[in-house]
């Protein structure tokens, strides 16, 4: 038994396939068999069983695999404190991001971070949230910006900001609107609840929107948001990427509710205008938590608590607010 052993065992586990596994490791097919039979020839039991074409554990497996994961990231953290004790500024970050966040907050972090740190390594995945959660569980990234992982016993989520969504709406259409001042700043759903020249968001409802596709968090949050004001948008085009649906819309191509932070980017004011949502819907309807999450276990060497801190430092300021958390939360 070995620590590549231990790791062929993992990600063997993790990607639920021989061949799949094989292609992760950079080793051939057969290596990989003959390995996982050699140890399971020296354990005395099977690890993996396979049941109409799916590999997957047993349940001394099972155990095996939970094992082999602790024992290999107790080997990481020990590596990682080897070299803090040697004084390395070498480290590799596993960092994971949806697009739209990264374009917007990583070029005012990045470069501040290589300053301290500049032969340390981040391996970026940009990604819909969803699915680097899933990573994240697999340990195959050490940070992800997310909303909070519910799992609050075993993972930390550190707070960054409030995220609220904002109507974006091409200026064409406006002008086909003569009953919307041209100073309404904000839309909600309540017809009564239009104090400060709040627009309706039911007053778009003739133009065509942009939605997001499932499972991203905006589609289900933008649906409740649609849901509240009593309509249901005519759907042009279901999109996976927000910046294609911002680029669309400046088009005059459709509506979308997108990130609030794009309202504070270079896209303000060309060819789109953002209103906001009223006072009375803010933290009900249109609010998610943005936070930097990470394992309770992961050792946090000094390139990590730098990185971190400096998307604690950076990220309030680009999302217009005053810094949310100074320190981790649960």
């Amino acid at each position: 038994m070995n620590w590549n052993q231990l790791q062929y065992i993992v990600t063997t586990a993790q990607e639920g396939s021989v061949t799949r596994a094989a292609a992760r490791l950079f080793i051939s097919q057969p290596s990989l068999t003959l390995s996982i039979q050699n140890l399971e020839k020296e354990l005395g039991i099977k690890i993996f069983e396979k049941s109409r074409g799916t590999l997957s554990l047993t349940y001394a497996g099972r155990l095996y695999y939970d094992w082999a994961l602790n024992t290999l990231h107790s080997r990481d953290i020990l590596e990682a404190r080897l070299g803090d004790i040697k004084e390395e500024k070498s480290h590799q970050i596993r960092l994971g991001i949806s697009p739209h966040r990264s374009r917007i907050l990583l070029p005012a972090i990045l470069p501040r971070f290589y300053e301290v740190f500049p032969a340390s390594e981040i391996l970026l995945e940009e990604r819909p949230t969803y699915q680097l959660r899933s990573m994240l569980e697999e340990e195959k990234l050490d940070l992800i910006i997310d909303v909070p992982h519910p799992d609050s016993l075993n993972y930390q989520n550190i707070l960054l900001a409030q995220e609220h969504l904002v109507l974006a709406v091409p200026e064409v259409y406006l002008k086909k609107l003569p009953e919307i001042s041209p100073e309404a700043s904000m839309v909600t759903t309540d017809l009564e609840d239009q104090a400060g020249g709040a627009v309706p968001i039911r007053a778009f409802s003739s133009f065509p929107f942009f939605t997001l596709a499932e499972p991203q968090n905006l589609s289900a949050l933008s649906r409740r948001i649609y849901e509240a004001a009593g309509f249901l948008p005519r759907t042009r085009l279901v999109c996976s990427s927000i910046e294609t649906a911002l680029d669309l819309s400046a088009q005059g191509l459709g509506i979308v509710l997108a990130p609030e932070i794009y309202s504070h980017s270079e896209r303000a004011g060309k060819g789109i205008r953002f209103f906001h949502m009223a006072p009375r819907m803010a933290d009900r309807l249109d609010m998610r938590q943005i936070c930097l999450v990470h394992r309770k276990s992961l050792y946090l060497h000094a390139g990590l608590k730098t990185l971190i801190g400096l998307f604690l430092e950076t990220a309030p300021q680009i999302y217009g607010q005053e810094r949310q958390a100074s320190s981790p939360r649960s």
